[in-house]
């Protein structure tokens, strides 16, 4: 996207990939990237959407499952804008065709570290955007900005036709699947590149726990089987659903885990040039929140405005200057993805049973991913949860109330009961 827009404000610009278009289309699965409302709309602006037939995801209902199964409450509730969710490989594929038709020159090669230094001679900037392990190190880490050293998930995706829609029509749009502790499982309407209309399932396990058993996985056929095994056991309301469904190819699917970073937007090269980083060269996020593919587009849109803007020479104090000024809205993605990935507090509990009564309250929740600046400060912090609430009629008696509607279905105590792990359920 940055390429397109700096194209647009009249650049000459340089791609350098290490595949072809006709390589993405044969690569293997890549990540669900699901972009929502705001970059969604740049997306189309930018002359980028070539998928007009690809379901858009208008609504998320989400069930929070008890240990024994049962789902103890379920939230349920518009987007204000609808998200896409469209296979990578062909976003790269058509992306690269599309732009060099535009006028970019595109290179196709591997780039070393060395080549940068080549590269940032003849041109007015280089822009890295891959966190390719060809550069790994090339951008220092930022610990003022880091709060994880080591993974917090296991995660496990695969791409899925042939389930039973009849059994569970409500994924028609989004499903978000949540067993506190131990899972938490995402279903999203997916355009894939060999069958089209799909569902892209994305599963982050808690290290250790009940669903944490894709580690051995070797196969789509394989992580499948696995995946119907762990929604038996802890997620059965979903079973129906996918008891039918088969790969959409034997290369769409992908483990492993991410060590959320924030690393320094410029990297000085041997020869005292240097390079500016964006997307996941920069900022990695846990895909819990949804908001890589999202602040990789928020990052590019900003950049482009404020790159085509500046007259001037691109130094290394400037591309500082305009990533902190960034990260003055950026920071609230990285604080919601990694405020999900700890357990709910008390107030972020009232949240969630207030949603699964009032729809106002689970869009403005379901906002946040859109625009994770919208959830600060009320989702996490209590004082702000308690006038979030109060604002919308919402007391401790309307909580009280809608607590004892939801352990009315439930068996006594199963609601709050310690999950394996120790972190609580709501």
């Amino acid at each position: 996207m940055l390429s397109a827009a700096l194209l647009r404000a009249g650049w000459r610009v340089s791609i350098y990939s290490d595949r072809t278009a006709e390589d993405y289309l044969a690569d293997r699965g890549r990540p669900t990237a699901c972009l929502f409302g705001d970059q969604v709309e740049y997306e189309a602006e930018l002359g980028l959407d070539f998928w007009p037939e690809a379901s858009r995801m208008r609504r998320i209902h989400l069930d929070l499952f008890t240990d024994g199964g049962a789902v103890a409450l379920s939230i349920d509730a518009p987007l204000r804008k609808a998200a896409l969710a469209v296979d990578q490989r062909l976003k790269f594929s058509f992306g690269l065709t599309e732009l060099e038709s535009r006028g970019a020159t595109v290179v196709i090669g591997a780039v070393s570290a060395e080549d940068l230094d080549r590269l940032a001679a003849t041109h007015d900037l280089v822009v890295v955007t891959s966190g390719h392990k060809s550069l790994t190190g090339l951008f220092e880490r930022d610990p003022t900005r880091c709060v994880h050293s080591e993974p917090q998930r296991r995660l496990f995706m695969i791409n899925i036709h042939g389930y039973d829609m009849a059994a569970r029509p409500q994924h028609r749009e989004g499903v978000f699947s949540f067993l506190p502790g131990t899972v938490e499982m995402f279903w999203i309407p997916f355009h894939d590149k060999d069958v089209g209309e799909s569902r892209s399932i994305v599963v982050e396990t808690a290290p250790g726990g009940r669903a944490d058993r894709f580690g051995d996985v070797t196969s789509a056929d394989e992580g499948l089987d696995v995946l119907k095994a762990v929604v038996d056991d802890l997620l059965p309301h979903e079973s129906a659903f996918l008891r039918p469904a088969r790969p959409t190819s034997p290369v769409t699917w992908i483990k492993g885990e991410i060590l959320p970073v924030v690393r320094k937007p410029v990297a000085v090269l041997p020869s005292g040039r240097h390079v500016l980083g964006l997307g996941d060269a920069v900022v990695l996020n846990d895909p819990l929140a949804g908001q890589g593919a999202n602040n990789a587009t928020r990052m590019a849109r900003f950049f482009a405005d404020e790159l085509a803007g500046h007259d001037g020479p691109f130094t290394p104090s400037w591309l500082t200057g305009r990533f902190d000024q960034w990260w003055e809205h950026g920071r609230y993605t990285n604080d919601f993805s990694n405020g999900l990935l700890a357990p709910l507090t008390g107030a972020q509990k009232n949240v969630m049973i207030a949603a699964s009564r009032r729809e106002d309250i689970a869009e403005q929740l379901w906002e946040g991913f859109n625009d994770p600046s919208s959830l600060f400060p009320w989702f996490f912090d209590a004082a702000a949860t308690r006038e979030f609430l109060a604002r919308r009629k919402i007391g401790q008696l309307d909580l009280l109330r809608y607590k004892l509607g939801v352990g009315a279905g439930l068996l006594a105590g199963k609601l709050f009961k310690r999950p394996v792990g120790g972190t609580a359920t709501p």
